[in-house]
């Protein structure tokens, strides 16, 4: 009896999620946490496998079974993990780029790769496309994306990039996965009057990303937004929260950590003693409870930007990133992203002035496009449910 004959004999009915997990990056917790939750729809007794960088603190968070995504000492395990289960998913998350130190497309595509060899079920869910300018991960993308059973991107523009590169799959338009983390009917948060504005920001380092990135900038930004974080409690009398996205709770990462930005950040402020420096973040249930109390989100990280609007909290985006663009447009707010090489006050105080000086205008807006983008998961479901239906 060959190999395929014997795995389909234990195949269990389970999934492989593979990501960019266990990196205490609170965005692609909320993306996984989403995910699980839209398969679950599909099959209430599905087993989930996480590939993880700290699989301790994926089964914690989320009570599945997770085991670690590189290394060989554990490829023996991830091999026959994947051989037991039915299903592979990829995503979500800006997967499928190249960064300036490596193929980050192919990295992840390759572990895709094992699994169509070994016929399992695949679907790539919830991606965005960054910048990809190396002639090998042009050629190696549509090679493996036109073999999955399904695929789905997260904005048009990731939609329209994968087909110039020549993958001729049905490519799938969906909402971001942490909104499934989300109510849909939103409580109305009301400050009271006697209660100063609330504003959160969330920074991030730009190390290791595209080639259009010019890291020199990164400085010049922190000091933009502490400028405009001093102007919000000098003519608003507000209360500015910094949100870290993606730190550790004792340790900081080695290269992209938000709690060092942020004390990066408030060392070119006058009002530094008067922040909410919100050191981290336990769950993602804590900090969504703090971003459902917010006036208005000023976000680098395309997550502080998802989960605020989600919660009809009005936002400004640093474009860093085209999938902080492609969100943006996505839910009609492409007025309020403003790339890096021209963010500064004369940009930013009009837009923050016009939200907090009508913020019943600026929730409705955020809510009617938040509404629209989430309505294309449902869209998904009759093509999912047709996967995960049609059972060997």
């Amino acid at each position: 009896m060959d190999i395929m004959k014997r795995e389909n004999m234990t195949k269990e009915k389970g999934a492989i999620i593979c990501g960019f997990y266990g990196n205490y990056n609170l965005g692609d917790e909320a993306m996984l946490a989403g995910m699980i939750n839209i398969l679950r729809k599909e099959q209430d007794d599905l087993s989930f496998t996480v590939l993880s960088n700290d699989p301790d603190d994926t089964k914690k968070r989320y009570s599945v079974e997770s085991i670690h995504r590189f290394g060989r000492k554990f490829s023996i395990q991830r091999f026959l993990r994947i051989l037991q289960s039915q299903y592979f998913i990829l995503g979500g998350g800006d997967l499928l780029r190249d960064s300036v130190e490596s193929p980050v497309a192919i990295n992840w595509l390759r572990i895709l790769e094992k699994a169509l060899l070994l016929r399992r079920r695949t679907m790539v869910m919830g991606v965005s496309v960054g910048e990809i300018w190396r002639p090998e991960t042009q050629a190696f993308i549509p090679k493996i994306l036109n073999q999955v059973d399904l695929l789905t991107v997260r904005d048009i523009k990731s939609k329209t990039k994968l087909e110039k590169l020549g993958v001729s799959k049905t490519i799938h338009v969906i909402s971001d996965l942490a909104l499934e983390t989300l109510p849909e009917n939103l409580s109305k948060h009301i400050r009271p009057s006697s209660q100063p504005i609330q504003v959160g920001i969330s920074v991030r380092h730009l190390s290791n990303r595209g080639r259009s990135i010019d890291v020199n900038t990164y400085h010049n930004l922190l000091h933009e937004i502490a400028s405009v974080a001093d102007f919000l409690v000098e003519q608003y009398g507000a209360t500015v929260h910094f949100l870290p996205f993606r730190t550790e709770k004792e340790t900081n990462h080695a290269t992209d950590d938000d709690y060092v930005s942020i004390l990066n950040l408030i060392g070119y402020s006058r009002h530094s003693a008067k922040f909410v420096v919100h050191r981290y973040f336990e769950s993602l249930e804590n900090l969504t409870g703090l971003i459902s109390t917010l006036d208005l989100m000023i976000g680098m990280r395309l997550h502080s930007l998802i989960l605020s609007a989600g919660l009809g909290v009005p936002i400004v985006a640093a474009e860093y990133d085209s999938k902080v663009r492609g969100f943006m447009e996505e839910i009609g707010q492409s007025q309020h992203s403003i790339p890096l090489d021209c963010f500064d006050k004369t940009r930013l105080l009009p837009l923050i002035e016009n939200i907090l000086g009508n913020p019943s205008k600026a929730r409705k807006e955020i809510e009617l496009g938040v509404k629209s983008y989430r309505e294309r998961i449902i869209r998904l479901q009759p093509f999912l449910a047709q996967i995960m239906g049609n059972q060997d």
